[in-house]
């Protein structure tokens, strides 16, 4: 029902129309955050609309909302795509990183609904198929009305399909503009049950397979580890499978959907949208995806909370903030549960020396952010978005 593009009856659009903003899946729906509350703080949330392709990522859309409407992208035919564009009356369509749907495009086109794509990046293996089917994908790109990629590699590779160099800027990466103000952390400590002065120990993102690397760390470590170890799965579906897991070696542990009194050993995240949050109360933090041949996940967001940062080997999707990060000093990476193990045991005795990775990791995400300022600047001398102003 949701991929017909059907509406609520009581939905209607803004007179002044919405800008359609879309990202695929639950990575591109958290990277948006940044983006989405700026274009909400300037037009108003009720001119923004939302649309995902897959579930979790439309979970996300309506945790956080931040949008006026959020639904799934309908689906690529003319009889669910038109009614949806006549009832949202979009303005503008906005598409993060890399989705381009032919068909749907070519309708935006034809209703003069001028679209783009925003924090663009593109791999070289869908520019390839892309090109060999593309005289379904021609008139998408070149009714594109511009692109605006986040490093010089995409802008090569959107060059090589046509997107050309007067319509493109390289503008910056939206995950990097998260160092907003830090949450409330009493109210936050609460809701997990962990006591205000407690330290927190954060394994976020993390995926199968991962977490036994992890346990195994930690299993010489319970008697004298005096914190709480919150394991927050990538996946919330995933739960059943890690309850399995805990009890297989016999470890206590609460899930935060029971809203706990206290936690002593191990906090389950059973529910979406906590993670953010729980990076900010971290002593330590543990991005996942990363001890697996995963690629990782978004360093930036315990950076964010100028939280220590460990990181697995495998950050290939990251290479990027890895560079910066690393000529800073301000992540530490292991290879395996022995050297997780040996780092936490570190943190341990020196919770004050960790904290300078910390520091150090907020000030490379400083020095690194801006793009979504730069991204509804470039709109608006477009005319693409009403003028208001920016505050640098």
């Amino acid at each position: 029902m949701l991929r017909k593009g059907i509406l609520p009856e009581d939905y209607a659009a803004p007179e002044e129309g919405t800008f359609w903003i879309h990202g695929a899946s639950l990575g591109e729906v958290i990277t948006l955050r940044p983006f989405l509350r700026e274009m909400a703080r300037l037009y108003g949330k009720d001119r923004i609309v939302c649309t995902a392709t897959t579930l979790d990522g439309l979970q996300q859309l309506k945790v956080d909302a931040i949008c006026g409407f959020a639904t799934l992208l309908p689906i690529e035919l003319p009889a669910f795509t038109v009614p949806f564009i006549e009832r949202i009356k979009p303005k503008l369509m906005l598409i993060s990183e890399t989705e381009i749907w032919p068909l749907l495009l070519d309708t935006l086109a034809r209703k003069n609904v001028p679209y783009g794509i925003i924090n663009g990046r593109i791999n070289e293996k869908t520019v390839r198929l892309m090109r060999i089917a593309w005289p379904l994908f021609e008139p998408a790109i070149s009714n594109m009305a511009f692109a605006f990629p986040q490093e010089k590699q995409y802008q090569r590779r959107f060059k090589i399909l046509g997107v050309s160099a007067d319509k493109q800027q390289t503008l910056g990466c939206f995950k990097y503009d998260i160092a907003e103000t830090a949450p409330d952390s009493r109210r936050i400590r609460e809701k997990a049950g962990i006591a205000p002065e407690r330290p927190a120990l954060l394994f976020g993102s993390t995926h199968p397979g991962e977490e036994e690397l992890i346990l195994d760390a930690l299993e010489p470590l319970w008697k004298d580890l005096d914190a709480t170890v919150i394991l927050a799965p990538r996946h919330v579906k995933r739960i059943d499978e890690l309850e399995s897991l805990l009890k297989k070696r016999k470890l206590d542990y609460q899930k935060l959907s029971d809203k706990p009194a206290e936690v002593k050993k191990i906090l389950l995240v059973d529910t979406m949208g906590e993670l953010r949050n729980l990076y900010a109360i971290s002593a330590l933090a543990f991005v996942g995806g990363s001890l697996i041949k995963r690629g990782g996940h978004n360093l930036m967001e315990p950076a964010a909370f100028a939280k220590p940062i460990i990181t697995g080997p495998n950050t290939f999707n990251f290479r990027y903030e890895m560079m910066a990060l690393n000529r800073a000093r301000a992540v530490i990476t292991v290879n395996n549960s022995y050297e997780l193990r040996e780092t936490i045991s570190l943190w341990m005795n020196n919770h004050d020396a960790f904290a300078q990775y910390g520091a150090r990791a907020r000030q490379v995400l400083d020095s690194m952010s801006g793009a979504c300022h730069r991204t509804i600047a470039s709109l608006q001398k477009m005319n693409l978005l009403p003028p208001c102003q920016i505050p640098r």
